[in-house]
């Protein structure tokens, strides 16, 4: 699929003390993972130490990215959520990162380069 258009809508929550609702829709990170490994029709996969989950979610396709044990940002989940408006590609993003500040938003800043990347059709 060629991306026409693309939009990035970013949710950054980082505390280590999360709300119980945070931007992600967990309290924290280990919330989160555990209710995704459970939910039904969810696809679970490894690659490069990363857990990677794939969700539909109000139909629209999501995907979870949850770091390493041994990632500076740790414990943290990325989640992105594909939409399609008016044949144009638009990818809603929000995260929870229970880290310290500067390695949370060196996390985001790798993601939004990973997102500019998915626009330019790499």
């Amino acid at each position: 699929m060629r991306i026409k258009s693309f939009l990035l809508l970013l949710i950054i929550a980082t505390s280590s003390h999360a709300k119980e609702e945070s931007a992600i829709g967990y309290g924290t990170v280990d919330a989160a993972l555990t209710a995704l490994k459970e939910k039904p029709d969810t696809k679970l996969s490894v690659q490069g130490g990363w857990t990677i989950i794939e969700d539909k979610e109000d139909g629209n396709f999501v995907l979870w990215s949850f770091t390493p044990e041994s990632h500076e940002a740790h414990p943290a989940a990325v989640k992105r959520t594909i939409l399609e408006k008016d044949k144009h590609i638009y990818v809603r993003m929000s995260a929870l990162c229970q880290a310290e500040k500067e390695p949370c938003d060196k996390l985001m800043e790798q993601f939004e380069q990973l997102n500019k990347q998915i626009m330019a059709g790499r």
